[in-house]
């Protein structure tokens, strides 16, 4: 099941558990809408531990966590929100990203930034 917490919850239990799993992040504008992280190294693959979307006021609308795998993508997390600050999609099982395959971050709302938090499979 798709879980999406509240950021202060999210930051006490993902950030040590991506310490722990010697795990890595980024943080990219959501200037358009759209995130995409992708895999370009062939010998190597990664797993998100969590998406967390932190926007700069109050805001209405809806995200979508997909995975984009040669031509095809599947959704693997909607969520609507109303009136919030900050949405964290943490997954439930592991998803292998490997080289070609992307993680797409989609937000109704743009005004924010995305952190991304993966660790190597």
């Amino acid at each position: 099941m798709k879980r999406w917490l509240t950021f202060g919850l999210a930051v006490l239990v993902v950030v040590p558990c991506m310490v722990l799993a010697g795990g890595f992040g980024h943080t990219y504008a959501i200037g358009t809408g759209t995130v995409t992280v992708s895999n370009s190294q062939a010998n190597s693959s990664w797993v998100p531990v969590s998406v967390l979307i932190l926007y700069a006021a109050p805001a209405t609308g809806t995200a979508e966590v997909s995975r984009a795998s040669q031509d095809h993508v599947f959704s693997l997390a909607l969520c609507t929100f109303s009136n919030v600050t900050s949405v964290v999609w943490v997954p439930d099982v592991e998803y292998p990203f490997a080289f070609g395959d992307a993680l797409v971050i989609e937000s109704s709302e743009t005004n924010g930034v995305v952190q991304v938090l993966r660790k190597g499979d």
